[in-house]
């Protein structure tokens, strides 16, 4: 079973993003998807979720159920991490689940009772993380989710996002490609909006 692209094309007014773009991502296994900036990478990982609609061609297979980490990380800020991951996940799970996992990216102790708005970059982009990897989602979006992580904690929450996705189909966008290669999976390389042949 495949996540399958074909034949996309999008354009925002005159300027074409995919011209007849076609690729497939393996259910159940993680794809490192690069490219250089402006070449359409969070247009797809968009068109994908379903926030946004091609002006032509076909994806399918998509899982209905989906979760991701946007570039931004758009969390409410007046609340604390646990609450910010309470609000996505309802009461399907407890607080002590929610804080066992925000720790296991090393977010500890009072950090957690303060408003994520105090928070510094870093501390937020993993509470994203945690918030995306904790959902019912049978398809994880992952957009550059490690930016602006120092070395060690890169390597754990590269660490808890590989033991926390359970087989799940996992797209990670990243220009890194030590991530790609710590994280283990095949790559898709955009360039201009195409499909440069490299599927390892």
């Amino acid at each position: 079973m495949k996540i399958i692209v074909e034949d996309l094309w999008k354009s925002y007014g005159k300027e074409p993003v995919f011209q007849g773009f076609s690729a497939e991502l393996p259910l159940g296994e993680i794809t490192v998807l690069m490219g250089k900036s402006g070449c359409g990478k969070t247009t797809l990982t968009r068109i994908l979720l379903g926030l946004e609609r091609a002006d032509g061609g076909r994806v399918s297979g998509v899982p209905e159920k989906k979760s991701a980490v946007f570039q931004e990380d758009r969390l409410f800020e007046p609340f604390g991490a646990v609450s910010n991951i309470r609000a996505a996940l309802g009461k399907k799970r407890t607080d002590g689940e929610i804080r066992e996992n925000l720790e296991a990216v090393g977010l500890l102790g009072e950090v957690l009772s303060k408003p994520v708005s105090a928070l510094s970059g870093g501390m937020r982009r993993r509470c994203a993380i945690v918030r995306a990897m904790m959902a019912d989602s049978a398809f994880v979006v992952l957009d550059e989710p490690f930016e602006g992580l120092d070395s060690e904690t890169k390597k754990r929450t590269m660490a808890y996002v590989r033991e926390r996705r359970r087989g799940r189909t996992l797209l990670l966008v990243t220009h890194n490609l030590e991530e790609g290669e710590a994280m283990g999976g095949r790559f898709l390389i955009l360039k201009e909006g195409k499909n440069d042949g490299r599927e390892d």
